[in-house]
């Protein structure tokens, strides 16, 4: 949204001065799924399906050379914002333009909102209540299935793509500290940002590679992880 736009914006020198180098390098957007007829009938790994070599303390590491964060950021209504807001904004913005030294991407993911597992939450945690606690609790699941209804209900989420093509140790270093720097900077303008972790990592390429799928990867990795991926009619047992 605005946050991301705006970023998109400040960074646009950087951007350009690492074009011719980052041109040649695979990136996140281009992990593509790999023609099946070409893969021999056994377990299909993340390497083979998706390009990706693997997920280690909160780095993803693509093509053997490519080592990423992925960091979601909350947005900010800069419409919305008085004028000396505004400018704190545009400081903060420069600042950050400036420091900018590794190829960033912007990702913008509108998902349906989906509250089933809040409804069996509250469920779950009512049982046990006295009539009153369940009844209110009642209205509320009430109230939420209708707005899970509504179709056109989405819910918006922005990441950052930051990467670095040293070698793994010193990425995943630099790149850590490079964040909390970032961090401090938006936390100026009070935009929140965290780190995904490896499981969040996963669910977002998953989710981004197989839309409109239902299914989840804590699903897919409770009956049998990624090692699902196979063509035969059997799994072979480790």
């Amino acid at each position: 949204m605005i946050i991301a736009f705006v970023f998109i914006l400040a960074g646009i020198i950087f951007m350009v001065g690492t074009l011719i180098y980052t041109k040649k390098k695979n990136n996140l957007q281009e992990v593509k799924l790999i023609d099946k007829s070409n893969i021999k009938k056994s377990k299909k790994t993340l390497s083979n399906l998706w390009g990706i070599d693997g997920f280690n303390n909160q780095v993803i590491t693509i093509n053997k050379n490519q080592h990423s964060i992925i960091v979601e950021l909350e947005s900010i209504e800069y419409s919305l914002l008085h004028e000396g807001e505004k400018e704190n904004v545009d400081r903060e913005l420069i600042s950050i333009a400036q420091m900018l030294k590794f190829p960033i991407q912007f990702l913008e993911v509108k998902k349906q909102i989906e509250l089933g597992d809040m409804l069996e939450e509250i469920k779950i945690n009512t049982i046990n209540s006295n009539s009153n606690v369940k009844e209110y609790a009642n209205q509320i699941i009430s109230y939420l299935e209708k707005i899970q209804e509504d179709k056109n209900l989405f819910e918006r989420k922005n990441y950052m793509v930051i990467s670095s093509f040293n070698n793994r140790k010193v990425a995943e270093l630099e790149l850590k500290e490079f964040y909390q720097l970032l961090r401090y900077h938006l936390l100026n303008i009070k935009v929140s940002t965290r780190l995904l972790n490896d499981r969040e990592i996963v669910e977002l390429i998953y989710e981004q590679l197989h839309k409109d799928n239902k299914n989840k990867v804590t699903e897919i990795e409770q009956k049998g992880g990624f090692g699902l991926y196979v063509t035969g009619t059997e799994r072979k047992k480790d």
